[in-house]
């Protein structure tokens, strides 16, 4: 048998240990969506620096003819 001083404090514990664990869950979710945001971001970036490179390079070549 457990004491009342020992049922409160196994009590309180096991009050710690689901709040901590709450916390961790809500805490790894937002990383999750975190890397999800920035890994579209950089894709967005890619993409748009390859148009730029594409439009720089075709410029580029069509100097060239011209001179």
């Amino acid at each position: 048998m457990i004491t009342l001083k020992q049922q409160i404090r196994l009590r309180k514990f096991i009050i710690k240990r689901i709040l901590r664990n709450i916390r961790r869950e809500k805490f790894n979710h937002y990383i999750l969506k975190w890397t999800k945001i920035r890994k579209q971001k950089d894709r967005r970036r890619r993409r748009t620096l390859i148009k730029l490179y594409k439009l720089e390079r075709l410029k580029y070549f069509n100097m060239q003819r011209s001179a």
